[in-house]
């Protein structure tokens, strides 16, 4: 494929999964080198396959596009051509505590995902809500979970009507990851396969610590289709496990997390990234047990609406970006 086509399969699977408006892709730079950020990260967990012409705008903001990449196992030798991207200097945020949890102690990049609190208690009558999500993540993760620096402006924009997204720090004592969480339902199914995806090559440093990339596809007993992706490293180390659930009924369930941090707000030019664990937390089997929780629906108990806002209050958030338009990060 030519470059062209590479840009249009980039920007189409982005808006499969998790991206915000061209317009704001487009409109200021920061935000578009933050927005093509988490394109790709999702690319690289999802593969790529048709473009418009706006989207060359972010990416050649923002930096090289992802190389392509073997289906299962290892990278491909080589990496992407070089990026003015590197780690922030700054260290990773503090993150407030979760409500109710005990100290983390679980060894780096493992972890035991809590069992289902309440699922079935009550008939879901009310609409998913982003604070609902977090009180929800929190309930499901191992214990010692702290939850923080969430970012408002990301939520905003890749929250629509049949989607709901939140994007935050975990820290279970190891170092702190960001994590991207989606629901959704009604969308088309993601044309990727193992043998078209293209997330696998290494851009960065790949330490002896990482995991291998690698594409593997479940499919569950009760009809449900699981896809789990270790993707290549970022031009800074930085480096996702991803598990994407689809239900029979269309549901959606997806989650990344990374070996480091996003979105820093540090002043600096550039991505700020901030490498801060040889691994991401859980990995993939304590994300495969938190994705498969029948309690990520789009409808509710009207109870998990009314504590999952008052449990929201207690993680920090992100300041709203330098130059972004007023509103931006309003989501409450």
């Amino acid at each position: 494929m030519g470059l062209e086509d590479d840009l249009n399969g980039m920007f189409a699977e982005s808006v499969h999964e998790l991206s915000p408006p061209i317009g704001e892709m487009v409109a200021e730079g920061k935000r578009a080198g933050r927005k093509r950020l988490r394109i790709r990260r999702t690319l690289q967990a999802a593969g790529a396959a048709v473009a418009v012409a706006a989207v060359v705008t972010a990416v050649a903001v923002a930096g090289p596009r992802p190389g392509a990449a073997q289906a299962e196992g290892p990278a491909a030798a080589g990496t992407a051509p070089p990026s003015a991207v590197g780690p922030s200097a700054a260290g990773p945020s503090a993150a407030s505590p979760s409500a109710g949890k005990g100290p983390a102690g679980a060894e780096s990049g493992t972890g035991t995902v809590s069992p289902s609190k309440g699922a079935v208690a009550e008939p879901g009558t009310a609409d998913l809500t982003w604070q609902a999500m977090t009180e929800i993540l929190s309930d499901l993760l191992p214990p010692g979970a702290r939850l923080g620096n969430l970012n408002a402006f990301g939520v905003k924009y890749n929250t629509k009507p049949n989607q709901r997204y939140i994007e935050l720090e975990y820290d279970d004592g190891h170092g702190p990851s960001t994590v991207m969480l989606t629901v959704s339902q009604g969308g088309p199914p993601s044309p990727v396969t193992c043998e078209t995806w293209q997330g696998g090559s290494d851009e960065g440093t790949r330490k002896s610590g990482y995991e291998a990339p690698l594409c593997r596809t479940e499919q569950l007993p009760d009809g449900g289709r699981l896809r789990m992706f270790v993707t290549g490293t970022d031009v800074a180390g930085l480096y996702d496990e991803m598990m994407d659930l689809t239900r029979p009924d269309g549901t959606t369930v997806q989650v990344v997390a990374a070996n480091g941090t996003l979105d820093q707000y540090t002043g600096q030019k550039g991505v700020p990234i901030t490498v801060t664990r040889e691994r991401p937390p859980l990995g993939l089997d304590g994300w495969k047990a938190l994705v498969q929780s029948p309690r990520w629906q789009l409808k509710v108990p009207q109870s998990v609406v009314d504590s999952g806002r008052a449990f929201a209050e207690s993680v920090t958030r992100f300041p709203c970006p330098d130059g972004a338009k007023k509103g931006d990060c309003t989501i409450d």
